[in-house]
């Protein structure tokens, strides 16, 4: 088993332990997580980086697939709630988002991907895989934090299913949560834009034309447009709640199919 490998197999571990170790404090009343389990999810951090790193840039080539994408876009979305923690009370989230991660972070051990010569990837498109890869961490975030929002206002709408020292009762209140999740949407949104600009560009150097007729490009933008019409409806006509998740939900579906759902049946045929 090569380095990169047994690396992202010790990140998974790390995450592992950090996550459900943060998930069990904090069903304590009152409960923050304390720093030595943040320390662990640091160190499986720099264990998942290196891994992804080795695993994907070779010497003369390039490995990417379905699961160096979804193992790469974990990386830099738990880098993002490790360093968010530190200044916010996230720690609900942070735990989730960890024990998500790492069922996902080991993919490339399974799911090899394809190698591509390295002289192919310009240095533009890189910039524009990467803004892709920060694009799905920060909607795999808001996933999250949707789906705990949605449990949140479940029992405060019923009282008597109300618990006072589960998880939920650890978390910031509804609005605080919704304005949180609000914010990571907005800021997967500005690298949505930041992807299609640099897509664009891209594909201009290569084929000579802005746009391509493709499955990924189309839903891409269709993505694009239901994030924009849910933040503008939410900045400028107050939606909120179920109108608000709703729109978030549909445009997570495109942004999944884009390239998740579609890479993930190619490999899985190949495998």
């Amino acid at each position: 088993m090569a380095l990169s490998e047994i690396l992202l197999i010790v990140a998974a571990l790390a995450y592992l332990g950090c996550g459900i170790g943060i998930v069990k404090v904090l069903n304590t009343p009152e409960a923050s997580a304390p720093a030595w389990l943040r320390t662990i999810g640091f160190v499986g951090f720099a264990a998942h980086a290196a891994g992804v790193l080795m695993e994907m840039f070779a010497t003369d080539s390039i490995r990417f697939g379905f699961g160096m994408a979804v193992s790469a876009l974990l990386c830099i979305s738990v880098g993002i709630v490790l360093v968010e923690s530190l200044v916010h009370r996230i720690n609900g989230l942070m735990g989730i988002v960890i024990i998500v991660s790492a069922f996902g972070t080991a993919l490339p051990v399974f799911f090899h991907g394809e190698l591509y010569p390295a002289d192919e990837w310009s240095v533009l498109f890189r910039i524009h895989l990467l803004m892709a890869l920060a694009a799905y961490s920060f909607m795999t975030i808001a996933v999250v934090q949707a789906i705990l929002l949605t449990r949140k206002e479940r029992e405060v709408a019923n009282p008597a299913t109300l618990n006072q020292a589960g998880l939920l009762s650890n978390m910031p209140s509804l609005l605080a949560m919704e304005r949180i999740l609000f914010r990571i949407i907005a800021c997967g949104f500005v690298c949505l834009t930041l992807v299609l600009i640099l897509g664009a560009m891209a594909t201009y150097e290569l084929h000579h034309t802005y746009f391509i007729f493709e499955h990924k490009t189309i839903l891409t933008w269709l993505s694009w447009i239901v994030f924009a019409v849910l933040l503008c409806g939410r900045y400028f006509l107050g939606w909120r709640k179920k109108k608000a998740l709703a729109w978030f939900w549909a445009g997570i579906a495109f942004l999944a199919v884009a390239y998740l759902v579609y890479r993930f049946i190619l490999d899985a045929m190949i495998h």
